[in-house]
């Protein structure tokens, strides 16, 4: 199947007013201002790398500034790259530290599990997510997506959440979530049913439950007659395999997103999908030994979380993109992706579900999920445990895992050693490694 060329970003002066003014309510709700840095980022995405650069220093400085006066325990840091790189263990070690005692706005308190499976709790401002939504919205508008048209979320609670004022929210913004926590081939074929009444005009969600999705409809040889302009994939590489899979599936371009959101990364692809197009507005980004991608979150005045490791390993571009906009281009995300758990009755469960399950237990501080077709194992890391109190703590968490899945054997084992991978980084969600 041929697929139509993607398409530059759509003009905004075609969006309805009535999108516009519910977007506007969202930003009252929240207290955002989401709409005004969008506009901003449509121009400033086309800004030469010098212009960027030296506003970027200058963004970066006046950050180092407020950051030793506001934060006893850099006081004395002389200069910005003296200071030693934080990552989760030692953002948990000193949450209140690193908090700002002058900010005075609204504090938003943030739980992620990440690619580790080590839980990290940090707070953002509002300037925060007004650049996290706006550079959302930039990325879907690439896409072809034009402010207020329906959208379809393939995910799980990291990207859609599941409040009340988190559902009044999509509502404005016109998304329906399709969770990815259950991806049997009922389900999918659900979906497909909703994806054509529905009108949807973007897909987007997690790399791989998209792929597993696309994967079920060309098994099936179904062909949803849908109005999608574009597909946005997050969360998980995104390989050539995938997208060639996806765009057979559906017909439409299919683009990769990239985020690591406490570092204040926001990247995405261009209508040429040569690589990803960073918001250095946004964050100060570094590349040290190996690859590894440091990042300071420049908006984030609520928390201090300077020189972030994101725990992930890029490659930036050697020259700038033929698209003309001068966003530092990082060429390939090298080390990045979670495996989908698939039961001995071919049924595939989003290796989410499990971050879903364990984050909010106080007890369970890191976490290792090994299967294979027929049996599925976890390792439960936290304070030592009596065989007892793990039979109890383990009881609920396999009934749940019953329910969302067939194993043969299903069995808990707490604080013994994790299996990593020949570069010994820790994967939470990994396939039994062959004999």
């Amino acid at each position: 199947m041929t697929v139509p060329s993607a398409t530059l970003p759509s003009r905004t002066d075609t969006q309805s007013p009535l999108a516009t003014l519910k977007f506007r309510l969202i930003d009252l709700m929240r207290g955002t201002r989401t709409l005004e840095l969008l506009a901003q980022l449509r121009q400033r995405q086309y800004d030469s790398p010098e212009k960027l650069a030296t506003q970027g220093k200058a963004d970066l400085a006046r950050y180092f500034d407020e950051l030793r006066a506001n934060i006893p325990m850099f006081r004395d840091i002389p200069a910005f790259t003296d200071l030693p790189l934080t990552d989760k263990a030692f953002i948990n070690a000193h949450r209140e530290e690193l908090r700002n005692p002058s900010y005075k706005g609204k504090v938003i308190r943030k739980k992620t599990s990440g690619s580790t499976g080590s839980p990290l709790v940090y707070y953002t401002s509002t300037e925060t997510q007004s650049y996290l939504w706006a550079g959302l919205l930039l990325s879907w508008e690439v896409a072809g997506y034009k402010l207020g048209e329906p959208v379809a979320f393939l995910s799980g609670s990291a990207l859609a959440g599941d409040g009340f004022k988190q559902r009044v929210y999509y509502k404005l913004l016109n998304v329906q979530v399709l969770s990815a926590f259950n991806l049997s081939a009922q389900t999918m074929s659900g979906y497909a049913a909703a994806i054509e009444q529905q009108g949807f005009r973007l897909l987007y969600g997690y790399a791989s439950a998209i792929h597993r999705f696309a994967c079920h409809l060309n098994a099936s040889n179904t062909r949803p007659k849908h109005r999608l302009r574009g597909i946005i994939c997050t969360a998980e590489t995104l390989t050539p395999a995938m997208r060639k899979d996806i765009e057979q599936a559906f017909g439409v371009p299919c683009y990769s997103q990239y985020g690591c959101n406490d570092a204040g990364v926001s990247a995405f692809e261009c209508e040429h999908r040569e690589g990803f197009h960073l918001l250095s507005t946004r964050c100060h980004a570094e590349i040290v030994d190996g690859n590894r991608l440091i990042s300071t979150d420049l908006t984030n005045r609520a928390m201090y979380l300077p020189r972030h490791d994101t725990g992930d390993l890029v490659r930036m571009a050697d020259k700038p993109c033929r698209c003309g906009r001068g966003l530092p281009l990082i060429a390939e995300v090298i080390g990045r992706q979670n495996d989908v758990v698939v039961d001995q009755r071919g049924h595939a469960v989003h290796s989410e579900f499990f971050s879903h399950l364990f984050r909010e237990d106080a007890r369970i501080q890191r976490f290792q999920v090994v299967f294979d077709e027929r049996t599925l194992n976890v390792n439960l890391h936290g304070d030592q445990l009596s065989d007892a109190e793990l039979a109890a703590l383990a009881a609920p968490y396999r009934e749940r895992i019953a329910q969302a899945m067939s194993f043969e054997e299903v069995q808990f084992v707490c604080n013994q050693p994790f299996i990593t991978l020949a570069n010994s980084k820790h994967r939470f969600i990994m396939r039994r490694p062959a004999a």
